[in-house]
């Protein structure tokens, strides 16, 4: 059953519905890009899709404008998939389930993809549009946009003719951009050496922290839980063994959950508990405002024996998380509350050989987004 039906401009919204309920992912794009292919063959359009899955729709100019400037529209297919805790979607394989809440359009559980399905759809109305008085029209859309510009990287333009490129990804309606800030990743790893450890494991969960996008809500002050881990880690009362590490699931967005299994003598289990807790409810208290719902679970498990980060990398784990930059570098000189430089953890691993710090990284200046990036990718503790 259709959701959005009702909703204007009618064609808008019955293309994004069509998109939201086709899985799609960044690197999966496959079955969103053929709906594409598919909508242009049936309208009689002139299109390309290459190995990337990128896709090209050009519809020629109507009748008394074949002599103006051709414009390129453009966006980008691919979604960030993220899902509450007790989502069990599988964000890969299944569609979205739309709901309407007064103004707002979401999706039960999961991220909606508004970011940048809506300028899919409204690229497509525009194409499917025959009454409209248009100069020809080229819809450029890329894949794995949200892990890299990765498809406009490795897309072919040379079959366009237009100058001027309408980028239909931004964050307030009805406000033009005439520039945006460029973006690359950072991965910091960190070896690691591990040994068979004996004592009590403690799991340690936060959980409930708001997010978001690490670029437009990098500026709401909203904590990041695998940086607020590597605090509780800190405050531990006694040394201790991390089994393992594990924090968000994209480089671009601010992670809502982090856990770590650590190992310690089992006589400072306790007290080590009681820090923690103690270093979580200081935390909760400092991001009452914009994380109200964080959550510190810590279970525990006696008797243990397993392979763990010895106790002077694990400290070295800690104080890396520590000594690297999060959130805002600085702000704009030239023009008023706009971030300039900034950087987000969003992503935080552990295996068997290293810890991987994956960052998101961002600035309006490019000698600062390659300085800033050299100072992480450098860094060695």
């Amino acid at each position: 059953m259709r959701v959005l039906t009702d909703l204007e401009p009618k064609n808008v919204f019955s293309f994004f519905e069509d998109i939201c309920s086709i899985p799609h992912p960044s690197y999966k794009e496959e079955k969103i890009s053929n709906y594409l292919v598919e909508f242009a063959k049936a309208r009689g359009l002139e299109h390309y899709q290459d190995e990337l899955h990128n896709v090209i729709i050009i519809k020629e100019a109507s009748e008394g404008y074949e002599d103006v400037e051709p414009i390129i529209l453009q966006g980008h297919m691919d979604m960030v998939c993220e899902k509450a805790p007790d989502c069990d979607k599988d964000m890969d394989e299944e569609g979205l389930d739309l709901l309407i809440d007064g103004d707002f359009i979401s999706a039960k559980g999961t991220t909606l993809g508004g970011d940048d399905g809506i300028a899919v759809a409204y690229a497509l109305a525009i194409l499917d549009d025959d009454s409209l008085s248009h100069p020809r029209l080229e819809f450029v859309c890329t894949v794995c946009e949200e892990v890299g510009m990765e498809g406009a990287t490795g897309i072919d333009v040379s079959m366009l003719k237009g100058k001027k490129l309408l980028n239909m990804d931004s964050e307030e309606e009805g406000v033009m951009l005439a520039s945006c800030a460029g973006g690359c990743r950072a991965d910091v790893k960190l070896p690691v050496e591990r040994e068979t450890v004996s004592g009590t494991k403690l799991i340690v969960s936060l959980s409930g922290l708001t997010g978001g996008h690490s670029g437009s809500e990098i500026d709401k002050g909203r904590g990041n839980a695998n940086t607020l881990m590597s605090r509780l880690l800190r405050d531990a009362s006694a040394p201790v063994a991390i089994a393992s590490i594990d924090g968000g699931r994209k480089d671009n967005a601010i992670p809502r959950e982090c856990t770590a299994q650590i190992i310690v003598a089992p006589d400072e289990a306790a007290a080590v508990k009681a820090s923690i807790e103690q270093a979580a409810a200081e935390i909760a208290e400092e991001f009452k405002a914009s994380d109200p719902d964080l959550k510190l679970a810590v279970s525990e498990e006696t008797d243990c024996s397993e392979s763990a980060i010895s106790a002077k990398d694990s400290a070295r784990v800690i104080a890396l998380i520590e000594a690297l930059p999060n959130g805002i570098i600085r702000m704009s000189r030239e023009i008023d509350k706009l971030v300039e430089t900034s950087l987000n953890l969003g992503v935080l691993k552990s295996d068997d050989a290293a810890v991987t710090l994956r960052y998101a990284v961002r600035s309006s200046v490019g000698v600062a987004k390659k300085s800033l990036k050299n100072f992480a990718t450098h860094r060695h503790l």
